[in-house]
């Protein structure tokens, strides 16, 4: 079963870096990433969706997450993953 968890980041390549290698740390298979820039100037929304066994559940994950210093706000999607909209 796959999850989504979404996280306010500081923007850049640092902060996406840090979360990607935590998880992959913690053997934790993720199955996408989508960084966004939001509103707020310096912060961008981080969507990962991982794969949920029962050793490596979803709350492990955002509390590996939330050890990490550019990371703000964590909270797992509810739902369907929503790709953001591209306009072409």
């Amino acid at each position: 079963m796959y999850k989504t968890i979404s996280a306010k980041v500081e923007h850049g390549i640092d902060a996406l870096v840090r979360v990607t290698n935590t998880l992959r740390r913690k053997e934790f298979k993720i199955k996408g990433l989508v960084m966004t820039e939001v509103e707020i100037d310096g912060y961008s929304d981080l969507r990962i969706t991982i794969e949920e066994y029962s050793n490596l559940g979803i709350e492990q994950a955002m509390m590996q997450l939330r050890k990490i210093i550019n990371v703000y706000e964590i909270e797992e999607v509810k739902g369907e993953l929503v790709a953001p909209k591209v306009m072409i």
